[in-house]
This record gives structure tokens, C-alpha cells and sequence, in this order.
């Protein structure tokens, strides 16, 4: 999948509207793209998930700055608005040609293993890509400062993984987390360094 330039129009467009969450998209798509490997996808499946986890925020461009950064608890609107995110990634993505594969990945990103998510799916009906930028989008904001929470340390981002593990996380997933975790961690020292 040779997206390249597209990607990289869709990232410079993220980064602009918001610099925390183009930061939080690219680890994201470090993550998920470490995750899918050590499933040992195929390197076309593992690319697109790596994509997938790049622009799985794509939506975020159409949420006001203020509503993304807000520091204060979002009113019931602002939520609801926030919670769509997901729904305008898929229309951006959808005018763009040969995104069509990354479509599911945005859409379901926020779908929990429980079914209790914003679509309702649960457990295998979740595309797997989705599944692994999920656990990977929950990790790293749980690690990550923003306006509204202070980042948790390591051990309890793990803690929560653990906690949501046949939860809100597939449960096959969590545990390949901690199997990696060193090459995770290796990244990440490389990322800051």
C-alpha cells in the first residue's frame, strides 16, 4: 500500500489543527505497527494497520480546537461532537482514493471487546486492525499528558491494560503487549532520545 504522500498531506492537515494529537497519532501508529508485527501479520496487513493507527484521528480536524483541548470536563454537546470523530475520519478518508481499507480501522477504533463501545461491537466482530490501534490508542493516552489529565506512569497504563483486559481490550492482545513490551519500550527510548 504506496499512500505516502496522501498520508502525508492528511498528517501535515492533523499536525496544524492540533500538534498533541498529531504527536499522539504517531504513537499510535508506532505502536499498533510493533503490535501487528508481533502477531506476525503480513507486512501489507501490518502497514495498514501502522496507517491505520497514523490517521485513526484523522476526524479530529472537524472538532473545534476548543472542544480537543478544552481542560474542563466537555459539556453533554462537546461530547457528543468529540464522539464523532471516528464518523468524520471515515468521510475524510472516503475522498480519498484507495483509503477505503483504512475505513474500518477509524470507524471502530473506539469499540470495546464488552460490546460497550460506540458502535456496539464486541469481541472478533472488531475488525482486528481496529482492535490493535484501540489498545494502542488507550495505552498511549493513558501515558501521555493533555489539557485534561495529567499521564499516568508506566506501571499503571500496564495496570489499566490489565484491568480492561476482556473488557474493553481483546484479551489475546493485552497479552502480546507485555510479550513485546521490551521492543515497545526499546522504541520509545529511541522516539525520545
Amino acid at each position: 500500500m504506496s499512500l505516502a504522500p496522501e498520508v502525508a498531506v492528511l498528517l501535515e492537515r492533523l499536525r496544524k489543527h492540533s500538534m498533541t494529537t498529531y504527536q499522539h497519532s504517531c504513537n499510535v501508529g508506532n505502536l499498533a505497527g510493533v503490535l501487528a508485527e508481533g502477531l506476525g501479520l503480513h507486512q501489507e496487513e501490518v502497514n495498514i494497520i501502522t496507517l491505520g493507527g497514523l490517521l485513526h484521528d484523522i476526524g479530529k480536524v472537524r472538532v473545534r480546537a476548543a472542544i480537543l483541548h478544552k481542560a474542563a470536563r466537555l459539556s453533554d454537546h462537546e461530547w457528543e461532537v468529540m464522539r464523532r470523530h471516528p464518523e468524520f475520519g471515515v468521510e475524510i478518508l472516503s475522498a480519498q482514493e484507495g483509503f477505503e481499507v483504512l475505513e474500518p480501522l477509524v470507524a471502530y477504533h473506539h469499540e470495546r471487546w464488552d460490546g460497550k463501545g460506540y458502535y456496539g461491537l464486541q469481541g472478533s466482530d472488531i475488525p482486528l486492525g481496529a482492535r490493535i490501534i484501540s489498545l494502542a490508542d488507550a495505552f498511549d493516552a493513558m501515558t501521555s499528558s493533555r489539557a485534561y489529565q495529567y499521564s499516568k506512569n508506566l506501571l499503571d497504563g500496564i495496570n489499566e491494560l490489565v484491568d480492561g483486559s476482556g473488557k474493553q481490550f481483546d484479551p489475546r492482545l493485552v497479552q502480546l503487549f507485555f510479550d513485546i513490551m521490551p521492543a515497545i519500550l526499546k522504541r520509545n527510548s529511541r522516539r525520545a532520545g
